[in-house]
């Protein structure tokens, strides 16, 4: 014991242990490999057999001493804790801790090197020395240590850990354990986050992988182990690669410090590949890119009075863990850009390393396939244009022949030719072409041999490739340029690397000639478009063709007439050309005959354009004097065909020098004046002219065809052909002469159209092959566009012509980095995701040093006009948008005035094209909504046709919606006029649905964009909705906008309890309208069966807008059922969201809408029971309190019970009474909800009594509506004080709708003949009866009163607690059957709408369902729309409705899953990338496709760059896609680039601007085509989420209703959760009361039936000492009182 007291005992054991644990992984003693101590020139496999002998030697000697012995036979498992007993001090926790410790002491060297079991039992025993060590559960100290025994906390500490040590290496299997495996983990777990010095955090790193199960049960936050597992690694990489290290980058590092970090960065990895969704997704990026930057960290040192360059980690164990954490990140998640940076340098540096090129391989391969495509080529982009100048002229140490920079080059080209090319699918090679030649291009601009090696092959893989057809001309452009870049390697030899023919390997210059040779083929074979730059090095090389490329040259010459005169330089080439391949005798005839030809062509040319003196020429002088030596006719033909045309007279040389100016000056017409708003005289007069030209052309139609009639202003032909109308706004006037009368017209027109066609050229100068802007040029367009922008503002332009420009303008955009392009017509606003990555030369945005600083003093231009001597070299966007604004304020053309609005549309939804220029647009906007509240009314479009009418609204408000897009320039009063032009456009005249349609989806845009707005303007909204409620062809959209209104309260939050009443008088009058119109069918079709002629007679003149049931469609049937379910939906979100108060005030006229909107005569329908119901157990609950009733109802674990249920009305009241307890659970269930509570119900009971005992007799009686008496609280109301019961009081209340049917507050007169209800009004209706009075009386008073229960049983035995004038609860017969099943499928039914939505990432270039279903990751953007969907939650831990997935703990629908609830509904989404979908095990992808099938929705996150099909994931029950795409292609990126669009914030708090949406529906065609998408929605990311999920939940609605009427026929209603509930407690009643009819006709009823349950009953509640004695007094009170026997 005295040995072991001294601290040299512990730690010499410690050390041991440690050791030993460490030694197995140790690595040989010679120096290690350096990370790059290869020679990138080669293949990694030749290099690594270059590298140095002795590092070859180490590694073999190391494997050889890792390699496994041979298997033996394995020796039976040692139980630990039959072992710990032997040590008798060890059991004992009573033992002093220093026996204790030496017991453990000696029992460690006892499990080593043999296998154990048990490990739980042992753990368990120490749990006293883990107390004293690390402290108890809660991380403090034990409070029962002594002072002692914390003397002896260091010995427990190492000891401890030394036998985790132990136990992980020889427990390695699972079984181990034991039972109580988890708390077993659980206190390993703490005991390791309590490590403090190094050799315990070595202890801790060593063990951490097995205590966690490999990271899959770790305790307490994932954030915090990734933190702890952070700096592990941090603490490990310092002791093993410290900072101010001086030794040789061969030497041998700190052994432990070293399999330290290897242990803990394989930990980091396991905690990121099993809880990567619970973890902060900065923290992951930040991490991965910090050890990525150390990994590929160098430093110099100096050998011999030399320089060089070495890595910091030479080990490769600790570059492969750091690839495996990459590995980890990419496969489970997304990765900033900044981290991917990283990732990409140490990969590309690390490819030589041998032990790391099959991971790093993996890695790269799967960057390229995914949606890390573009920003890893940017990275590698990045790295190829930077790097530190110093490091990268040193070498690297060993290989003199390298630099870090050439390494990290090889490595680009080598992932890129090698691992990018190794999928052959279709889509990857587009990938290739487009994105990473421009990589390639930059790499070999560095003329690099072994680099050159590379590209040079490449090339000419992708030229030779059957699908080289499908490449675009940026990408040939690039391909041609790398050669351009390269050519050098062919003209000189100064890049020669030193191989010549015979070493086996080509040179150089054959493998150039090669690749230009595929190349050149290729235009050959496919007859494409001879780029320039192609015939431009192909003429650079003119001296070194050979005979085939020279004769390729000079038809590609032809083909782009560069031999043709007026072309630059033509003669001079022509020229050089001849000497060359002509004189040159030793050139193939083939190629001769071909050159004269080309001469003789160009010639002839010259002197039809009069070039003088051509025949003078000495190649041409010369050709003619060779003449005679000549043999070949072809040659000679062509030389005499020069000669005779030689003999003509030359002319004088004609030069075209001012097209472009001539075209600009010939584009206006002086003589025309077009009409402006403004000239009021001038207007008025031809005002005067239109009325007097109109009524003649009236009359003569009239003479020639009388029986024409005028519809709405205009003349139609009952054929219906209407009169042309002048295409002009209505107050406007028309012009004095058209256009087309003067003779400039035409020439006009094409001149506008040569100027326009120009212009779209150059700003695509891009997309031509060699175009590249030049300052000239770029001024050159500058000026073509303010001359077109001169010509937009000016008044002697034709509307013609100026629509024309305007065409062109309206499809400018730009991109990300503010560069412009001009959209092809009538294509979509998305355009092709595929940019390229080289330099492009499109014109770019000019950035105002004003605008951007924020100012918004001034108003910049006045009126679009131009200074033409302002010095301005980028695109003037402010003075576009000014012009654009001056057109549409003084346009009166109708035709212009719809371009504008179209076009506006479309282009305000691309906001790079706006970014630059704030201050700007926060005047267009401001401007475009006060023109259109001025000019633009009703008023102003009342002299058009009704179509043009309608079609002016149209566009109208279509245009207004894409003014949101810009929101963050908007001021609060401008937000404030948008929504009241919306909330205007909502009434429209009759026939007019589709403007309605688009304000209504406006302001559902508009609630999510402009939530502040919103508020402010809601109960003008709801008043104006009132209003449009009776048009069934809005009912759908009026009520899902609604809907989503309901299910963010915020919105809500300043609303009156009036403000509500119009939304219940709309949805009530959708019920009542469905109601009477399926009474009317009915009626009708009981008449013609009966053949009741009357009947007969009244059909034909009854208007009915909707089809007999019989004759009706499916879909019209589903979408009428719909609309019913809509509505009471609105009712019940919007009931259950209002505050106790608001509902009181608000319950009596709900109440009465729905009584008078009931569809039986003589009963209520069951879709009303339910939502009263609703009404009367939810009226005194806050909307919290709803919130937490439970989904679907559990019993409690109270031990043996004794249960009885009873029903009252639609409740079922159950309490489960302990039998030798006190306790009791009572548990209510009703259609609506499922309430429980656990109680003490011998006191409660006690209590109770004792309050009823001295309460004050009360009564109530209903006030009478004749009595003038009215009372400020609703009939409902209710008010407690202490548990005593206030009798409320009633009144009078007014009906929701009034005798017209439209909806309001009702304030009609009073009924003074009528009588109030009786006071058995609510019994019933809970029976289910419909009062007689209601379809009578107008208002009828509801005297729903609350009060004291009759009998104290009924305080506890109530489905209504505290409502008068019921029935009193029965009794269910206990042990029958049939009951007990239907309650169990009772509480199977949960208590909201549950639903399920699939939701598909689809990444760049994907279109298949396998490329699909097998994503894994997905961009920012994506995470971010799927974080605000609803809640990632644990699907181990998720309770209720889970949508089918695996909550059991396996996992094998993913770890995570994301739900979203409100008030009545539940809804899971099926997330693919959150599933495992491993391409190798084909049942996964199974169950994922088995998931997703199944669902009516799929909302599908489209970021492939093309279109996505209905049947891309084909499914029988796949109804409806929701599709999310980016607007204008542009996702959103890792990487933030210089010159994208900057965020603004709104003045009042908006959100910042974000990256813009495109939300469509697809809908299978058997399904009605409704919803708020059913036109393309754009939002940001901000509101997209919760846009989205609206759209998810109304369609999931609507395939459901559907359906039913496809499965059940048309005449089938659909049954909602809680109309099921309320069936199956009809069912219970029915069952119940067919038993007790039985057993009284079969035998007189029993004394006391409950004896054998209770005992002896007992008298007085206070005698009751268990709740199953309480629960039987309660029974015979119950009993009792219903008898008569109790008073």
């Amino acid at each position: 014991m005295a040995c072991f007291r001294g601290a040299s005992s512990i730690v010499t054991l410690f050390r041991s242990v440690l050791r030993g644990s460490f030694g197995h992984e140790r690595r040989g003693t010679g120096p290690p490999a350096a990370p790059l101590a290869q020679d990138p020139a080669r293949p990694p496999a030749a290099a690594a057999a270059a590298t140095d002998s002795h590092q070859c030697d180490a590694i073999a000697d190391d494997r050889c001493s890792m390699a496994p012995d041979a298997p033996a036979e394995a020796d039976p498992p040692v139980d630990c804790a039959q072992l710990a007993l032997e040590h008798g001090a060890l059991a004992d926790a009573s033992a002093p801790l220093v026996d204790r410790l030496a017991a453990l002491h000696a029992l460690i060297p006892e499990l080593q090197s043999r296998p154990l079991a048990n490990v739980g039992g042992l753990w368990g025993m120490l749990s006293g020395i883990v107390d004293v060590a690390f402290g108890d559960a809660d991380g403090s100290s034990a409070a029962s240590v002594g002072a002692s025994d914390i003397g002896q906390r260091g010995d427990a500490r190492m000891l401890i850990l030394a036998l985790l040590a132990t136990l992980s290496d020889c427990a390695e299997d699972e079984a181990a354990f034991g039972a109580g495996a988890r708390e077993t983990r659980t206190s390993m777990q703490r005991a390791l986050a309590a490590v403090e010095t190094w050799e315990e955090v070595e202890v801790a790193i060593r063990c951490a992988s097995w205590a966690t199960h490999r990271a899959q049960c770790l305790v307490g936050a994932p954030d915090e182990w990734f933190a702890r597992a952070h700096r592990w690694i941090d603490l490990a990489a310092a002791r093993c690669y410290p900072r101010d290290c001086t030794r040789s980058p061969f030497e041998d590092a700190d052994p432990d410090a070293g399999i330290a970090l290897t242990e803990a960065l394989d930990f980091l990895t396991c905690i990121v590949a099993a809880d990567y969704p619970a973890l902060k997704p900065e923290a992951v990026h930040s991490a991965t890119g910090h050890f990525c930057a150390q990994a590929a960290q160098t430093r110099v040192c100096s050998e011999h009075g030399i320089d060089e360059v070495a890595w910091v980690w030479t080990e490769p164990d600790h570059t492969y863990g750091v690839l495996c954490l990459l590995n980890a990140v990419i496969t489970y998640g997304a990765l900033s850009f900044d981290a991917l940076h990283s990732a990409v340098m140490l990969l590309c540096v690390t490819v030589n390393i041998t032990k790391c090129q099959e991971l790093c391989g993996d890695i790269v391969y799967t960057l390229f396939t995914s949606c890390y495509m573009r920003s890893t080529l940017l990275a590698m982009n990045d790295i190829l244009r930077g790097g530190n100048a110093d490091l990268n002229a040193l070498h690297i140490y060993g290989l003199p022949s390298l630099t870090p920079y050439q390494t990290a080059v090889y490595g680009i080209v080598y992932y890129i030719t090698r691992v990018m090319d190794a999928g052959p699918t279709g889509f990857q090679f587009s990938l290739r072409t487009g994105n990473c030649l421009p990589v390639l291009s930059e790499a070999a601009r560095r003329m690099y041999p072994e680099v050159l090696r590379l590209v040079f092959p490449y090339l000419c893989k992708v030229a030779n490739d059957d699908r080289v057809d499908s490449m675009m001309a940026d990408d040939w452009a690039v391909l041609i340029g790398i050669l351009e870049n390269t050519v050098d390697c062919r003209l000189s030899s100064q890049h020669d690397d030193g191989i010549d023919d015979g070493a086996g390997d080509a040179p150089l210059k054959d493998l150039y000639d090669g690749a230009l040779h595929a190349i050149v083929s290729v235009f050959c074979r496919c007859g494409m478009a001879i780029p320039t730059a192609l015939v431009d090095l192909l003429y650079r090389m003119r001296e070194v063709l050979s005979d085939d490329l020279a004769q390729s040259m000079l038809v590609f010459a032809e083909a782009r007439e560069m031999l043709r005169p007026g072309s630059s330089s033509w003669m001079a080439m022509l020229e050089e050309v001849m000497h060359l391949y002509y004189f040159d005798r030793g050139r193939s005839i083939t190629l001769r005959r071909l050159t004269a030809r080309l001469c003789a062509k160009a010639f002839l040319e010259a002197y039809d354009a009069d070039v003088e003196h051509i025949e003078r020429m000495s190649f041409i002088v010369a050709m003619f004097d060779q003449l005679s030596l000549e043999e070949d006719e072809k040659v000679v033909g062509s030389l005499m065909e020069m000669l005779s045309v030689s003999l003509r007279r030359p002319k004088e040389t004609r030069c075209f020098h001012a097209l472009l100016g001539h075209t600009m000056r010939a584009a206006v017409e002086p003589a025309f004046v077009r009409c402006q708003q403004g000239d009021e005289l001038h207007m008025e007069q031809m005002r005067q002219q239109e009325r007097q030209h109109q009524q003649e052309r009236q009359q003569e139609r009239q003479e020639e065809r009388p029986d024409a009639r005028q519809v709405g202003g205009s003349w139609q032909a009952p054929g219906g052909d209407k009169d042309a109308r002048p295409h002009h706004l209505g107050n406007d006037c028309i012009y004095e002469k058209d256009e087309r009368s003067y003779a400039s017209w035409a020439r006009i027109s094409q001149s506008a159209d040569c100027l326009l066609d120009v212009l779209v050229w150059r700003v695509n100068m891009a997309d031509t092959i060699g175009a590249r802007y030049g300052a000239e040029s770029e001024a050159n367009t500058i000026a073509l566009v303010n001359r077109l922008l001169d010509l937009l503002s000016s008044p002697h332009t034709f509307p013609s012509v100026q629509r024309r420009i305007l065409a062109v303008f309206m499809r400018v955009h730009a991109d990300a980095d503010l560069r412009l392009y001009v959209r092809q017509p009538g294509c979509d606003a998305v355009m092709d995701q595929r940019v390229s990555l080289h330099e492009n030369a499109r014109l770019r945005l000019a950035v105002d040093a004003a605008e951007e600083s924020g100012s918004r003093g001034g108003d910049g231009s006045d009126s679009g006009s131009h200074d033409g001597d302002q010095d301005e070299t980028q695109f003037p966007i402010r003075r576009y948008i000014l012009t654009v604004l001056f057109v549409f304020e003084t346009n009166v053309d109708l035709e212009t005035f719809t371009m504008l609005c179209q076009g506006l549309t479309v282009q305000l939804s691309n906001r790079y094209l706006f970014s630059v220029c704030n201050t700007t647009m926060a005047k267009f906007t401001g401007s475009i909504v006060d023109h259109m509240m001025t000019r633009y009314d009703q008023a102003a479009r009342a002299n058009l046709a009704p179509d043009e009418r309608n079609r002016i609204s149209n566009f109208t408000y279509g245009l207004l919606a894409s003014t949101m897009h810009h929101k963050h320039v908007m001021a609060r009063s401008v937000q404030d006029k948008l929504l009241a032009l919306f909330n205007d456009g909502i009434a429209v005249p009759k026939g007019a649905s589709a403007t309605p349609q688009i304000c209504l989806h406006a302001l559902n845009v508009a609630m999510l964009e402009l939530p502040l707005a919103m508020m402010r303007k809601l109960p003008d909204i709801f008043k104006q909705l009132v209003k449009i409620f009776s048009a069934a062809q809005l009912s759908v959209h009026l009520l899902e906008f609604v809907s989503s209104l309901a299910r963010d309260p915020r919105l809500c939050a300043n609303l009156r309890a009036e403000d509500y009443r119009p939304i219940f008088a709309i949805a009530i009058n959708y019920i009542r309208s469905r109601n009477s119109q399926r009474r009317r069918d009915t009626s009708l079709q009981a008449g013609a069966a009966g053949g009741d002629k009357s009947v007969s007679r009244r059909q034909s003149t009854i208007e009915d807008p909707r089809p007999a049931p019989d004759k009706a469609s499916i879909q019209e049937v589903a979408l009428d059922q719909y609309v019913l379910v809509m509505a009471y939906q609105v009712i019940d979100i919007f009931y259950m969201s209002l505050s106790p108060p608001f509902r009181a005030q608000l319950v009596d006229h709900l109440i009465v809408g729905l009584l008078q909107a009931n569809y039986h005569q003589d009963q209520l329908d069951e879709v009303n029971e339910v939502c009263l119901d609703m009404i009367l157990q939810h009226h005194g609950r806050s909307s919290e309190e709803i919130m937490r009733v439970e989904e679907v109802s559990t019993k409690e674990d109270i031990g043996p019970v004794v249960e009885r249920s009873w029903i009252q009305h639609n409740a079922i009241v159950t309490i489960r009474a302990q039998t030798m307890g006190r306790l009791a659970q009572i548990v209510v269930r009703t259609p609506s909800g499922t309430t429980s509570r656990t109680i003490d119900l011998p006191a409660e009971i006690v209590r109770k009594s004792e309050e009823r005992a001295e309460q004050a007799p009360m009564t109530s009686l209903p006030t009478s509506p004749l009595s003038g008496a009215s009372t400020p609280t609703s009939s409902l109301s209710r008010a407690t004080s202490h548990g005593r019961a206030v009798v409320g009081r009633t009144r009078r209340m007014h009906s929701i709708v009034n005798a017209s049917g439209a909806g309001g507050g009702g304030s009609g007169a009073p009924h003074a003949m009528l009588d109030v209800l009786p006071a058995d009004s609510v019994r019933r209706l809970l029976r289910g009866e419909l009062l007689p009075e209601a379809g009578t009386l107008r208002s009828p008073p509801l005297p729903i009163r609350y009060g004291p229960a009759a009998c104290l049983a009924q305080e506890f035995i109530t489905g209504y607690q505290g409502l008068m004038n019921l029935d009193p609860p029965a009794m269910l017969p206990p042990g029958l059957e049939a009951v007990a099943r239907s309650l169990r499928l009772f509480d199977n039914n949960p208590t909201v709408d549950t639903h399920k939505v699939s939701v598909v990432y689809v990444g760049p270039g994907q279109n298949t369902e396998r490329e699909i279903l097998l994503n894994q990751q997905g961009s920012p953007a994506y995470w971010s729309f799927l974080r605000g969907l609803g809640h990632i939650r644990r699907l181990c831990r998720m309770e209720g409705f889970s949508a089918g997935l695996d909550t059991s703990g396996h996992d094998r629908d993913g770890r995570y899953t994301v739900r979203w609830r409100d008030l009545i509904s539940r809804l899971v989404f099926h997330v693919g990338t959150l599933m495992p979908a491993d391409e190798h095990r084909q049942e996964q992808l199974v169950r994922k496709k088995a998931h997703m099938g199944n669902d009516f929705v799929h909302i599908v996150f489209n970021e492939s760059g093309r279109e996505y099909g209905l049947d891309t994931i084909p499914s029988q029950f796949n109804f409806v896609q929701i599709i999310v795409t980016p607007v204008d292609g542009q996702y959103n990126s890792h990487k933030g680039g210089e010159g994208r669009a900057h965020d603004e914030s709104a003045a009042d708090g908006n959100q910042p601007a974000s990256q813009l949406y495109k939300v469509m529906t697809q809908i299978d065609p058997s399904v009605p085509f409704v919803g708020q998408a059913a036109e393309p929605k754009v939002l940001t990311l901000t509101a997209l989420p919760a846009f989205v999920r609206s759209l998810a939940i109304h369609a999931v609605t609507l395939s459901h209703v559907y359906t039913t009427c496809k499965v059940n026929g048309a005449s089938a209603d659909y049954v909602s959760l809680w109309h099921t509930r309320l069936q199956i407690i009809k069912r219970i009643r029915a069952t119940a009361q067919r038993d007790a009819d039985s057993k009284r006709m079969a035998a007189p009823p029993a004394e006391c039936p409950n004896v054998a349950d209770f005992g002896k009953p007992v008298s007085d509640p206070s005698l009751a000492t268990t709740a199953r004695e309480a629960l039987g007094f309660l029974i015979h009170d119950l009993d009792g009182f219903c008898s008569g026997e109790v008073a």
